[in-house]
């Protein structure tokens, strides 16, 4: 009989400990992926490369291990989740080398995704500003990625506006909102966005975002309203005086078409026979039919839609005038339709005086659909002899005179108001004030602008 002789148990010297891999780094990241990059070093057969989901965790969520490359891509991350990376080297026998980290400084490094590198005190935003003025802001959200929304898009949301930062003191919310888009705007970008209005100036107030469907609460966002515009001077008489000024700050309903954002609207005959910014806890709930409403929804504020015309004074639209196409947007309005002339017309410059020449300062974008731009220059214009039905339209196009025209070129102001000023000459307190399309841009359709804070000062 022969007999085995017991030599006991294998031991690995563990030699190669400190032989670690050099440079480990991240190399790059993008909303889905991570990439883990490492030097080559001496006798090392392999690496190991994992990924943790806490700096002190010993339980990788994902390990690869290569003998042939000095870097490895981690895909199909969430692009919110904080990780921790580490690499090691292999040798022969199953010895290893120690885990060597990605650092930030002298800590382990935390990583986002979407983010990179990130301080251990970073807090990560679900909701953020696009824009304010002086009665909206335009809040945009997502809980996945702010480049990539399309997973969200069908979600329930419920939209909160506070008056304080611990987002007790309410001041509109709108509940499991879904469809902000139109199935007509399918060429557009859907970024998931709202823009509130009806706020008042230089206010400041707080949003947050709850996403119903995955029961996941954002972040507070602080935003302040700007300042509105001058009023008009009791006694306007010298260069500088305001005759007239107006900034749209009362239109509260439609999409948003330029900060491509969801807005409301009021779907009933009652709800448009007086203005009524919407308040409270979802007003969708109450009599007037208020409701979210997708970015392509807009109705002419002078007759469209049932409106009447204490509405219409309640938009501070009084005295104002139109030809054609003229709708709320909100916080400002749409100039024009589909190859046609659209026609502004101010109140009366009554108190104009003996002055003879103003100075006509406004914003103004272009119309915009996806990468279709349908404006190119518009007119401001003094004109005498305008007359208007009860409602507001022009009744006597033809026979208007225009005592002064200027043709202004505002095709580079897309996605944004760019503000442009020209003077206009034979002033008289008959006078108003038209903005519209150029007629030269109807064959083109090019007669779609966007427009607000008209001021009428003395030259």
């Amino acid at each position: 009989m022969v007999s085995c002789e017991d030599k006991g148990e294998i031991s690995i010297t563990n030699k190669y400990a400190d032989a670690v891999p050099e440079n480990v780094q991240l190399l790059a990241n993008n909303s889905k992926s991570i990439t883990v990059a490492w030097d080559f070093i001496d006798k090392a057969t392999s690496y190991t490369v994992q990924i943790l989901p806490d700096a002190d965790s010993d339980n990788p969520l994902h390990t690869y291990t290569t003998s042939t490359e000095d870097y490895f891509e981690f895909t199909n991350l969430n692009g919110r989740t904080s990780y921790y990376a580490r690499v090691r080297a292999n040798f022969p026998y199953s010895e290893t080398s120690k885990w060597v980290y990605v650092m930030n400084g002298d800590s382990y490094a935390r990583i986002i995704p979407t983010y990179g590198i990130v301080d251990d005190d970073f807090e990560i935003t679900f909701v953020k500003l696009v824009n304010a003025s002086s009665s909206t802001i335009t809040a945009e959200w997502s809980f996945t990625d702010f480049l990539d929304m399309d997973s969200e898009i069908n979600n329930k949301f419920t939209l909160g506006l506070y008056k304080d930062a611990d987002c007790t003191d309410l001041y509109i919310s709108w509940e499991n909102i879904t469809g902000l888009f139109d199935p007509s705007t399918a060429s557009l970008p859907k970024p998931l966005r709202f823009t509130f209005s009806g706020l008042n100036p230089n206010t400041e107030y707080f949003v947050k975002v709850k996403d119903e469907t995955n029961n996941i609460e954002s972040n507070v966002l602080r935003a302040k309203t700007l300042a509105a515009i001058t009023a008009p001077g009791s006694n306007p008489a010298k260069s500088g005086d305001i005759l007239l000024s107006q900034d749209f700050s009362k239109f509260i309903h439609g999409g948003d078409i330029l900060y491509k954002a969801a807005g409301y609207t009021v779907g009933s005959a009652l709800g448009r026979s007086s203005w009524m910014p919407a308040s409270g806890e979802n007003p969708v709930k109450s009599d007037l039919g208020q409701n979210v409403c997708n970015l392509s929804t807009e109705f002419n504020v002078f007759d469209g839609g049932n409106v009447t015309t204490d509405y219409t004074t309640g938009t501070g639209m009084q005295d104002w005038g139109k030809s054609g196409n003229t709708s709320t947007r909100p916080g400002y309005i749409k100039i024009g339709g589909s190859g046609s002339v659209g026609i502004l017309y101010t109140p009366k410059l009554a108190n104009a005086g003996s002055t003879t020449s103003v100075t006509v300062t406004l914003k103004a974008a272009v119309y915009s659909e996806g990468d279709k731009n349908y404006c190119e220059n518009i007119k401001i214009e003094a004109v005498e002899g305008a007359s208007f039905s009860a409602k507001g339209a022009v009744s006597n196009l033809n026979s208007i005179t225009v005592k002064d025209s200027k043709t202004v070129n505002i095709a580079n102001s897309l996605n944004k108001f760019d503000e442009y000023s020209v003077t206009l000459n034979n002033i008289t307190p008959e006078t108003r004030i038209a903005i519209s399309s150029d007629p030269a841009g109807v064959s083109g359709n090019k007669t779609r602008f966007l427009l607000d804070d008209i001021i009428v000062t003395v030259k």
